[in-house]
């Protein structure tokens, strides 16, 4: 077992044109599904433009707090069921 893990270390990390190449290719990837996500929600269309402005200004800093509102929304329709139906008034 020791020996396994001696043969990883972060002393030798190589960054070269195809590691920065894929490293882009999956942010644009993760961009483009993001974007695609946020034209699937609710919004109106100031909201969407907003958060889409965000997310490629910003990138990572807004993609997080956008997926935690994709989360909820997601979490919200699903689980409905368990609310109680409202009443009718009278």
């Amino acid at each position: 077992m020791k020996d396994i893990l001696q043969r990883f270390s972060l002393e030798s990390v190589k960054i070269n044109s195809q590691t920065i190449s894929i490293a882009v290719l999956l942010y644009l990837i993760t961009l483009g599904c993001v974007i695609w996500s946020i034209n699937q929600q609710p919004f109106d269309k100031k909201r969407r433009s907003l958060w889409t402005m965000l997310v490629i200004m910003f990138g990572p800093f807004a993609i997080f707090p956008y997926l935690a509102i994709a989360w909820k929304n997601a979490a919200t329709g699903s689980l409905s069921f368990w609310r109680k139906p409202k009443r009718a008034q009278r």
